[in-house]
């Protein structure tokens, strides 16, 4: 020890480095300093200018404190936040937690986010810029250079412990390290089983199991129908906290709701002026106690005022629910107001789950599970031509039969109304070339729109789900380069309409898996829609029966699972059900396209719609040799065919 000492004598830089790290393992073992997470927050974050509304240092909204701090008390281990869109979640309670944690009372962490894509993005977009702006965490955490492992998107350690980022359809990523502290965010985003090992909540929360002083949160704004959304299942075993407020008029203290559970009246009023526009100076919140008309520039000294009190004291989950009428620092009122007003005149059932699910903070409840063919029957119609006008591309599907192929082209518009263009039957044996050929020219086809020019197909999605896998992969391997995929259904619940594509298969072809139940919730309630417009589904005079059958050939229905809970899945009213499948198909062929061009539909409608020397040709899509169609051997029904 005598010779250390005369070294670290000698050597001014040994012994300040000595020093440094002598005092970093020492305050390792140190008690966690006496501060909440909510007080840590207002002490060290700066809000950087582009992640918020309110750059600067950070001030918590009084609900948010509560939702903070929960997870401190040495009772509690789970905490449970059903919230909506627009309160500030992210960056007021689940960062500021992992700050704490990183920085006052160091420990493992695990952030689990849908998937492993949104975890990278959480962490490039989140957690990196709040340690970037942060000098406690900065400090603890370096700059991620090629030589430190230990700070990438994913992972990022610090003396005492790490945080984990991972995704919950990474069984590798749930299993891989004991934690104590658990951050379960968006959980209706969750797939029901991950990789065949049962439930990703369940999954991580294992990793909790050998720490006495474990914390585990559950946080999301729903997604699921009511009776399986996770976070409606995690908030009804918690102690449902309600945030209370008082009237400004009467002191009355009560939580803010859309509609009072128990009288069902409207707690925002409005009026709206003759072109269906909600009038500012008349929305209101109204008391449930004095019926007093609160305006919103009230709303902020009432939620200063407000308090968290819970409906079943004594539970030992603690639970917060917050929804958008909350949303602090801008007025919203109106703009709720407006939302809901055009979704309930409009009578879209699309809109409405919306509002409920992401305003609310609230689950959907499906009205009904079923729908008779002789209902769309009404709503066929004759086209001008055989590509309306409001379309702005096409997309095909492929559905392969033990003596056929069927296929069915649709057009699409402005924010995904759609048109029903061809449906053809190309009979033959799917394990020979030749129906195969048929196929391949009739995706070749240009079909005519009503301003005069010839359409092309922009993608085209075949199954490969049954005995022709392999006569499948062969016929688009030879044709991706003109959006010819492959793909293969799954009905697992709330999976993703377009999942990323894989090539893992014998050919190496992309292999898109399908959320095949949440596209036909989509297209049940889009054949709800009683006029046209957003999501609405035109069908042409000329479709038969048989179609209109096979279309509304499915109903859902709820039915109790292994372990007693419940699963909503769709089973079949009647044998035949392509047409059903084919527009399964054919929405997800739309969603190849992107975002950015999906959104601009309705631009590219109207460029179409214009006459050619009046607008620039519309974006291309890959050129492709045009093909007669007098040499195919096919059965069905096109418009002039």
């Amino acid at each position: 020890m005598s010779s250390v000492n005369s070294i670290l004598d000698k050597d001014s830089r040994a012994l300040q480095l000595y020093r440094k790290r002598r005092q970093a393992a020492l305050a390792l073992f140190a008690p966690p300093e006496s501060i909440t997470v909510s007080e840590w927050a207002e002490k060290n974050r700066i809000m950087p200018k582009g992640t918020t509304d309110r750059p600067g240092p950070f001030r918590a909204e009084s609900f948010q404190v509560e939702m903070m701090n929960a997870l401190l008390d040495p009772l509690v281990h789970e905490v449970v936040i059903k919230k909506s869109t627009q309160i500030g979640y992210s960056d007021a309670v689940l960062n500021n937690i992992v700050g704490y944690f990183m920085d006052i009372d160091p420990k493992p962490i695990m952030l689990v986010q849908p998937t492993i894509d949104n975890s990278k993005d959480y962490g490039k977009k989140r957690i990196t810029p709040m340690i970037a702006t942060t000098p406690s965490l900065k400090i603890k955490v370096s700059d991620r250079v090629s030589r430190q492992a230990g700070n990438t998107l994913s992972l990022k350690e610090f003396p005492g412990g790490f945080l984990k980022l991972t995704g919950a359809n990474a069984g590798s990523g749930l299993r891989s390290d004991p934690v104590p502290i658990v951050l379960f965010d968006e959980i209706d985003g969750y797939p029901l089983d991950v990789e065949g090992e049962g439930d990703p909540i369940m999954i991580g929360t294992r990793r909790t199991d050998a720490f006495a002083n474990y914390k585990i949160v559950k946080g999301s704004t729903p997604a699921k129908p009511k009776g399986i959304s996770p976070i409606e299942k995690a908030w009804e075993r918690s102690d449902q906290r309600n945030f209370l407020v008082p009237c400004p008029a009467c002191g009355f203290a009560q939580p803010l709701v859309w509609r009072d559970p128990d009288h069902g009246d409207y707690r925002l009023a409005y009026a709206v002026d003759g072109d269906g526009q909600v009038v500012p100076s008349s929305v209101f919140y109204v008391c449930s106690e004095c019926k007093a008309k609160i305006p919103e520039y009230r709303k902020q000294a009432m939620l200063d005022a407000g308090t968290w009190v819970p409906t079943f004291p004594g539970r030992p989950i603690v639970g917060f629910y917050v929804n958008a009428l909350y949303s602090p620092w801008r007025m919203n009122w109106k703009a709720l107001a407006q939302e809901w007003h055009e979704a309930s005149e409009e009578k879209n059932p699309e809109k409405m789950k919306a509002f409920i699910n992401l305003r609310l903070g609230e689950t959907w409840e499906e009205q009904g599970d079923s729908l008779e063919s002789h209902t769309l029957r009404k709503r066929c119609e004759d086209y001008v031509a055989d590509v309306p006008a409001g379309v702005a591309l096409l997309t095909a599907a492929i559905d392969v039969q033990g003596d056929r192929l069927e296929i069915v082209v649709k057009g699409w518009g402005k924010k995904e109304e759609s048109w029903l263009i061809a449906y053809q039957q190309f009979f033959g044996d799917p394990g020979q070339g030749e129906v195969w050929n048929d196929a391949d020219e009739f995706l070749l086809t240009e079909f005519e729109h009503a301003s005069g020019r010839k359409l092309r197909i922009n993608c085209a999605m075949v199954d490969s789900g049954g005995h022709n896998s392999d006569d499948v992969y062969r016929f688009v391997k030879a044709r991706q380069r003109r959006r010819i995929f492959a793909l293969k259904g799954s009905s697992e619940q709330g999976k993703e309409i377009l999942g990323k594509f894989s090539l893992n298969n014998s050919y190496r072809v992309k292999l898109y898996t399908i959320g095949t139940d949440t596209a036909k919730d989509r297209i049940f309630a889009r054949m709800k829609i009683p006029v046209p417009g957003p999501g609405y589904m035109h069908l042409p005079h000329f479709v038969d029966d048989e179609y209109l059958e096979q279309l509304t050939s499915e109903k859902r229905v709820r039915r109790v699972k292994k372990g007693g809970h419940f699963v909503r899945e769709y089973i079949k009213t009647r044998a035949r059900n392509e047409a059903l499948d084919l527009e399964v198909y054919n929405l997800a062929a739309l969603y190849t396209i992107g975002n950015w061009r999906l959104n601009k539909l309705g631009e590219t409608a109207e460029e179409l719609a214009a006459s050619p020397q009046d607008t620039a040709k519309p974006e291309p899509i890959p050129q492709v040799e045009a093909v007669s169609r007098g040499s195919m051997r096919s059965q069905g029904w096109v418009k002039s065919w």
